[in-house]
Order: C-alpha cells, then sequence, then structure tokens
C-alpha cells in the first residue's frame, strides 16, 4: 500500500485506485450500517452497491480535481476520505470552494481525534487550492455529525431532501454545511 500522505505518526493517507474496488467495498460495507443502518428500509445494501458500485467508484476516482482516499490508522485501513476540488457550493455559487464529499470512519476510532486532525488536512488542502469556503452535507437526522461540523464552524446552509430508493422517510433530510476559510496573513 503507497501512503500518500502523512498526517500524522499514526495517521495516513492512501490513495485509493480501481485495483482497490473489492477492499474499498468490503471497508465500507463494514463500516457504513453501524452507523447509517436506521436510515435504511433495507439493510443498507442498495446504497453500498448504488455508491460504491464498480461504475460508481470508477466515476469517482477519474473524476478531475477529486481526491479518494482510505484513512490509515496504525497501518490499519479504517475509513474513507474524499476531497472534490473547484466544487461549487450550491448555496453560493460565485465563490471559489471545496466540497468535503465522504468522510467515514470505522465506530472503534471516533472520539480519538482523527476526524480533528482530516479536516485541518482538508482545510489545508482548500486554501492550498485557494477556495473561500469549504463544504459538505449533513443527514439533517445525525445530530452529534451537525454538532461536531457547527463545533467546527461549519453553518447550516439549504435543506433538502435526497431521493434515495429504500430510504426512509423521515430520514431524506439532508442540510448543504459551509465553513468560511479565512486567507492566512
Amino acid at each position: 500500500m503507497a501512503i500518500s500522505h502523512k498526517i500524522s505518526d499514526q495517521i495516513q493517507l492512501a490513495e485509493i485506485k480501481i485495483s482497490d474496488y473489492q477492499e474499498l467495498y468490503d471497508l465500507m460495507s463494514r463500516i457504513y450500517p453501524g452507523a447509517y443502518q436506521y436510515l435504511w428500509e433495507d439493510d443498507c445494501s442498495w446504497y453500498l452497491n448504488h455508491i460504491y458500485s464498480i461504475e460508481a467508484v470508477t466515476k469517482d476516482i477519474d473524476e478531475v480535481q477529486s481526491l479518494f482516499y482510505f484513512v490509515i490508522v496504525e497501518g490499519k485501513k479504517i475509513g474513507i476520505l474524499r476531497i472534490q476540488l473547484d466544487k461549487p457550493y450550491p448555496d453560493q455559487p460565485e465563490v471559489r470552494a471545496t466540497r468535503l464529499h465522504r468522510i467515514y470512519l470505522a465506530e472503534e476510532i471516533q472520539g480519538k481525534g482523527v476526524s480533528k486532525l482530516l479536516m485541518q488536512y482538508v482545510i489545508d488542502i482548500a486554501k492550498e487550492n485557494g477556495s473561500e469556503l469549504l463544504w459538505l452535507d449533513c443527514m439533517d437526522t445525525k445530530h452529534q455529525a451537525l454538532k461536531y461540523y457547527e463545533k467546527n464552524g461549519f453553518k447550516k446552509g439549504t435543506l433538502s431532501f435526497l431521493d434515495f430508493e429504500l430510504l426512509i422517510d423521515k430520514c431524506r433530510g439532508i442540510y448543504l454545511m459551509c465553513k468560511a476559510l479565512k486567507a492566512e496573513v
């Protein structure tokens, strides 16, 4: 496994390649349901097969200005991180922005400072790319995540509703959230 970026002594990022497809699918099949099962009428299979199909993963990897990584802690793959550079924020499309598209971490690593270090990495990448905003989507039922993002300077924007098959109706809400990035002086 080739390390793309060292975040700390214990945390690294490794670029996801199409040859990693099965490993990515297996990892997400392990970590996604624990945090998101309550959203779905099924066992999350529809979502996993839709978002992590070979076609969808190929499209994600091939997207220009997209960074897609395994998150590795102490040599073990425990999550993923996907960043989209130069991705306009729908609520302010005229402002140069970066999107934190996906950040999923295994439950056993949550609360240990990994997401804080990853968030700083994403902020640094966005600033290096000249972005004035960093944005993401967050399910309106993920109260802990909403609180975390707000604590880290993100503000709620538009609330929209996902039309995914098998998503429970009362769990379709998703907020756009953004954080202004101040230029270094």
